[in-house]
This record gives structure tokens, sequence and C-alpha cells, in this order.
């Protein structure tokens, strides 16, 4: 359906939908010891000046808040750096915002450059996007109070860094974050999106729902992140980091394993399917998804030792099955070839799955304790140590001028400079929250702009009315201090969970803090009234500052899929017949590559449903093709590990690179007996991955080659009829796409080739 065919009451449905996911909750908990330690650095300093009267605990009290959202936990090393950054940019604004106050020739460049600059943080990742963010709003609150003088700003840059090394001394020596949590959190949360995925499979056998590898993927790279942060800030290696190191290794393994199982499973024709065998799978399943969540839970325990079940191996699905292959009908067609040698697999599968998690078990045992891994444990392969780049490498990277990063930068400074104007020339009271809503709110991505304002002014509204229904009984400053203490525990709590609840407890926060000395309760009516403007603002910068609609960078990452999968295809095929240690790292980081493609394909997605404003069927080719996408991985997955169930042949077997002229190199192996059907899958990657950049529809669909007859056992047979199959529901998936928008809608629209960002969250 067209947009201009879309029923009357899209746009209400639309509202309603996007209301909706901005209230939604994030599957994770309140971070209760963050938020207690956000309201002691924040509060204590007020306290203080209550009793002293020094007069600078108000910025005291914004650095020791905003060193207590910047500090993530991880590294000591790590941690100190980042707030020293916040402490020394926060001074130098908060200094320089002081003397350019209430002075337009000053403070709109000065809030444009710093706009700018901090911005441009986000090249440096979570950290740098954390520290631009909260720089810049230091400086547009001090923008809002003009100083007396330059003794005045010198004071105010002073109390800020006195609020920053208060921030650092509650961060790294009060209450120091224990350095491996967030290791131990992410690395356990992995073992429970393997425990889902496992349900998910058992449920298969029932419902026919396929699982979502999306989630785990998800996981392993958060773990993979934390892990990397943790080693590269201690001196050397430590045994719990080692184990930790182990245990996501684990996980990987585990769920590839669990990954082609699922498709080895699903090959089995529906009407060749034993029941005792689906139940045997099924059990298999549960057993491993309990083991999964106590493993999980043993990783988080760190006191006390969590009972682990025992995960069941192939021996039961085994004794459902006939002993003899007779039985098998050898001339099946490919669809159904061999389902009791598909069940076998299965059960070969099953028998690795439970070592893998035996041995997982067995490592988080030790974790607490903290010893060295005993040999047996020791991962068998180790990262060499990253060299670092130079510090200024990121920020050249991102410098070029169609750099998503840059653009945001720059419509991030004319946004802010634009507010500064506005709130200056029509003399808004507390203008500055209306800049600092515009600052909070705009995002990259035009659909994360939109959700963005929607949770702040849904979170504002209710919190300014929270505010005056408190206002009207409350006038004790101690009492003050007390419910400002509450509000920003709660604040900072609620922040993993969604930023409407964070904004809602933020604004009586600041409203208690900033301006109850004021004694003018009107103020939480008026944060509405600035709200509103500043998301209007920010809505507007994103609209008409270089605009970029997800959908023009879907073709962009949805073609990376198609090419990590081919080369997973190549990898596969090249090594089928290597059993070697380098041979199945490089399988491993070929299925990696996929599967990253594939979450940030996924990702667009979710963000141009988000844009999207005619009928979402508009977008159900990409739908399709993402479905397709994971289930044509799964089952190049599924040939891989067939490797492990046919017997080695040939040079390959002790381990060999391909030919760098030809991804693939014949040696009379089962290898070389897939390489026609590799080649020509192969190409049609390639030809799908050139019309979705090309804006093209792909050419017709080649017949893919099967092996000869004899050539491959039957259970390859399957695998690669299976794959075979699924090629042309990529290929109408494309077809679909282009044809629904071709190059010359393309070209109207003045598509950009996609880019990269690492959009990270901000706070505030």
């Amino acid at each position: 359906m067209s947009r201009r065919e879309a029923p009357p009451r899209a746009p209400i449905r639309r509202a309603l939908i996007q209301v909706r996911a901005a209230t939604t909750l994030a599957h994770a908990r309140p971070a209760y010891a963050a938020g207690l330690r956000a309201a002691i650095g924040t509060v204590a300093p007020l306290l203080l000046d209550h009793v002293l009267g020094f007069g600078g605990g108000i910025w005291i009290s914004l650095a020791g808040f905003s060193g207590a959202l910047a500090d993530k936990g991880g590294p000591y090393r790590t941690r100190a750096a980042t707030l020293g950054a916040l402490t020394a940019a926060g001074a130098a604004v908060a200094g320089l915002g002081a003397l350019a106050a209430g002075h337009p020739g000053l403070a709109i460049p000065l809030a444009f450059v710093v706009a700018l600059l901090c911005s441009l943080g986000r090249a440096y990742g979570d950290a740098g996007a954390s520290v631009g963010v909260t720089v810049l709003l230091i400086l547009v609150i001090s923008l809002g109070f003009p100083s007396a003088g330059p003794a005045d700003a010198l004071w105010r840059a002073g109390f800020t860094v006195v609020g920053g090394v208060w921030a650092m001394l509650l961060a790294l020596v009060l209450w120091p974050l224990r350095p491996y949590r967030p290791v131990r959190i992410a690395v356990a949360e992995v073992y429970r999106a393997v425990a889902d995925y496992a349900d998910r499979l058992s449920g298969w056998t029932r419902t026919g729902a396929v699982p979502n590898p999306i989630p785990v993927r998800a996981a392993l790279e958060t773990a993979r992140a934390a892990l990397a942060t943790v080693r590269r800030g201690r001196s050397g290696p430590s045994g719990r980091g080692e184990r930790l190191v182990v245990l996501g290794e684990m996980a990987d393994r585990l769920f590839g394993n669990l990954f082609g199982l699922s498709d080895v499973a699903e090959t089995i024709a529906p009407s060749a399917r034993r029941g005792e065998a689906q139940d045997a799978l099924a059990g298999a399943a549960d057993a491993l998804a309990a083991s999964a969540r106590a493993i999980a839970d043993r990783i988080e325990a760190e006191e006390g030792m969590v009972p682990v079940p025992a995960v069941r191996s192939g021996d039961a699905l085994r004794a459902t099955l006939p002993r003899a292959h007779a039985t098998e009908a050898v001339g099946a067609a490919a669809a159904e070839a061999g389902p009791v040698a598909h069940y076998r697999e299965v059960a070969g599968l099953l028998d690795r799955i439970a070592q893998y998690a035996d041995l997982a078990a067995a490592t988080a045992a030790g974790l607490n304790d903290g010893s060295p891994l005993p040999a047996i444990e020791r991962p068998r392969e180790v990262e060499d140590p990253e060299i670092r780049p130079p510090v200024l490498a990121p920020l050249r990277a991102v410098l070029a001028p169609d750099s998503i990063v840059l653009r945001h930068a720059l419509r991030v400074g004319l946004v802010t400079a634009g507010a500064v104007a506005l709130t200056l020339g029509l003399g808004l009271e507390r203008g500055y929250w209306v800049t600092l809503t515009a600052v909070i709110i705009l995002q990259p991505y035009a659909g994360a702009t939109s959700q963005r304002a929607l949770q702040r002014v849904l979170g504002t509204i209710v919190g300014g009315v929270l505010t005056a229904a408190i206002a009207a009984r409350l006038h004790d400053p101690l009492a003050i201090l007390g419910l400002a203490f509450a509000f920003s525990g709660v604040s900072v709590a609620l922040l993993p969970l969604n930023y409407a609840a964070f904004s809602v407890f933020l604004t009586p926060t600041f409203v208690l803090l900033a301006e109850a000395s004021a004694g003018d309760w009107h103020l939480a009516g008026l944060r509405i009234v600035n709200t509103l403007i500043g998301g209007a603002l920010a809505f507007a910068g994103s609209r008409l500052l270089w605009p970029t609609p997800e959908v023009d960078r879907l073709p962009g990452y949805f073609g990376a899929v198609l090419v990590a999968m081919r080369r997973y295809v190549e990898s596969v095929v090249a090594r089928f017949d290597d059993r070697s240690d380098a041979g199945g790292r490089a399988l491993r980081a070929a299925r990696r590559d996929v599967g990253l493609a594939i979450l940030n394909a996924d990702e667009s997605l979710q963000r141009a449903l988000g844009e999207q404003r005619g009928s979402p069927d508009e977008l159900s080719s990409l739908m399709t093709l993402i479905t397709y996408a994971r289930r044509f991985t799964a089952s190049i997955a599924a040939l891989a590990l067939s490797r492990h169930s046919v017997p080695a042949t040939g040079a390959g077997a002790s381990g060999g690179e391909a030919s760098h002229g030809d991804a693939f190199s014949g040696d009379g192996s089962h290898g070389d007996a897939l390489v026609p059907f590799a080649r020509a899958v192969v190409a049609t990657l390639d030809e799908l991955a050139a019309a979705l950049a090309e804006g093209r529809p792909p050419a017709p669909l080649a017949d893919t080659p099967a092996p000869a007859d004899g050539a491959v056992p039957p259970l390859l047979r399957g695998r690669i009829g299976r794959l075979a199959r699924q090629l042309p529901t990529l290929h109408d998936a494309v077809d679909r796409w282009s044809r629904r928008s071709g190059p010359d809608e393309r070209t109207a629209r003045g598509d950009a080739a996609p880019a990269q960002l690492d959009n990270s969250p901000v706070s505030m």
C-alpha cells in the first residue's frame, strides 16, 4: 500500500505504536547501587553547602551527578581516564560559559564550537559519546547563569573541578564498582540468551517456530567488548579474567553447535520426523536451557555454589533410532534424504554440546577463588594483544565529507547554537532548559530522535506534574534535599529500563536542586513548556539538517549481510576437510561476521520501521530477506558442522590454508565435490549484493548444480539441497525490494551510501 493510500486511521495507529515503544521497559535490572551512589554524589555537596554556606554546592553537585552518569564501571584505569577527561573539560566549559553568558556574540559561536567538538566524541565509542554530551550539558547550564566577572567564572570552574574530584573519589575509592562485575553480568547474559535459544528450540518440536539467534549474538558481542575493556585495563592476565575468557569462548561454542543443530533438525521433513526422537531432542534442549541458566547464576554469584544440572548427551536420542542404517531410504529425495542419518548427526551435536556445557560449569565453579586455569581448561587459542591506534586516528576517520558522525556533529552544533540564539533573543526564562532538551534529544538518526523526543516530553510532563504536587506542600530546605536524594537515585536506577522513566524523576530532581532556592514553583510548568520547545527544535534539526532516513541505508546493511554469507560459504567449503584448530577458528570468525552483519541489518530495519509513514508492507521484502538470511546462515553452519559427521579425506584433514587466488582448492575431498555448488551460491550472493547496492533488479537466478551421485554422502546432499531451496527466496526478496524502489526513485531521493556509526545512548 502506498503512502497516499494509507487508511485515515494510520497516523493514529503509528502514534500509538510510537508511544508504546517509548514506554516499553528494556529487559534489564534497575541499577540500584548506581542510583544510590549517584544520589550521594549529587546531594552531599548541597548538604555541605547548606551547612557551611560556601555558595558553590550546585556546581559541585552538577559535576558529581555528571560523573555518576559517566562512570560505566570496568577497569580503574579506564574509568579514571574517563572521569578525569570529564572533570577537565567540564571545568573549562563551565568557566567559558560563565564569561560568555548574556553576550550573544560570544555565547552563540562558543555553543556551536563546543557542541561540534563534543559530538565528534562519538568517534571514541561509548566513553567518548558520554563525556562529550555531559561536557556540552555543563556548558549549556553555565551559559544560563551569567557571572559577575572573571573571578566568578574562575570560582565556577574551580567548583566544577572539586565536583569532578568528588565523583572520582566516590567512584574509584569510597564506592568502586567491582571491576569484574560488569564482565560477570555480560558473560552470564550470554548463557541466559543461549538458554532462551534452547527453550525456543524445544518449543520448535511442538510449534515449528524457528529460534531467533540475534539476541545471542548481541549478548556475545557485549561480553567480548566487556572482556576486552577489562583486559586492556590491567597490567597482566589474572585467574578470574582467564576463566571469564574461557566461559565466553565456551558460550560461543555452545551457541555455534546449537545454531547448526536447529537447522539440521529442521531439515528433517515433517512427515519423516519420529515422535520419540523429537521428544528426546526437546528433553535435551530443556536440560541445556536449565544448565545454561544455572551456569549464568553461578557466574554472577560471588559467594556460594549454584548447582548445575547435567546436560543430556545424544544417547537418549540414539536409543530411539534403529541400529542399522539399512532402514534409511537410499534413493530418497534430497529434501528428505536419510532422516535417521540426520537424527544421528543431531545426537552427535548433542554430545559436543554436553561436553562444552560440562566444561563451562567446571570453569565457573572455580571463578570466585580467581585461581589460574588448570592446563586442561586453558583456551587453545590466545588472541594477540591489540595495538592501540594513535589517539587522533578515530577522529580522522570520521572527518570524511560523507561521515554520519561529522554530519551529526554539525547538526548538533547548529541546533545548539540556534537554541542559544532563540533563548537569548526572546529572553526566555530558564531558557537553558530549551537547549538542554534539544541536545539530549537530538540523535544521529531521525527515528531515534523522534523516540527520544517522545520519551523526554512524556517524562518531563509527568515529572512536572509530580513536582507541582510536591511544591504545594513542601518548603523546608532539608526536606527538599531529602526528596532530591530520592529522586536522583531513582532516576539513575531506572535509566537502564526506560529513558522516559528516567526523565520522570530527573525533572523534579533538577527543579528541586537548581531552582528550589528561587522559591518560585511555577518553574515546573515552565520546564514543561521549555522542554516542548527544545523537542521541537531537535525534531526540526533532524528533519532539515542532513536528514538521513534509515530506509536509504537499508540496502547497504543488507548487502553487507549477503557479502558476509558469501564469505562464510567460501570458508566452509575451502576448509571442509580441515579438522585443525586454525580451521575451526576461521569458521567461527566467519560465522561471527555474518552474525554481526545480520545484527546491524536488523537494527537498521527496526529504525526504518519506526520512521515508516506508509504501510509496513513496503518493507516486507526486507523482513523476508533478513528472516531467510538467518535461516540460510543456520544452514551454512549445519553444513560446517557436518564435517564432523563424515570421514575426513584429502590433505585438508591435517589443516591447510585455502589458495589466495581461488577461495576453493580441490584435492579430491568432500570439499572438492562441493566446489561447483559453492561457486554458484557465491555468484548468486554477489549478484544480489550488487543489485542492492545499485538499486536494480538482480539477474535471473541460475540453476545451482548439485554434486554428482555418489560424490558426497546423503547427509551432505541434504545440507546442499536445503541451501539450494533457500536461495530463490533470498533472490525473490531482493527482486521485490528493488522493484519497489527502482533506480529512478532512489536517485530522486538522493540516496547516499550507508555509513557505520556507534549510536551510543546519551544520558542526563
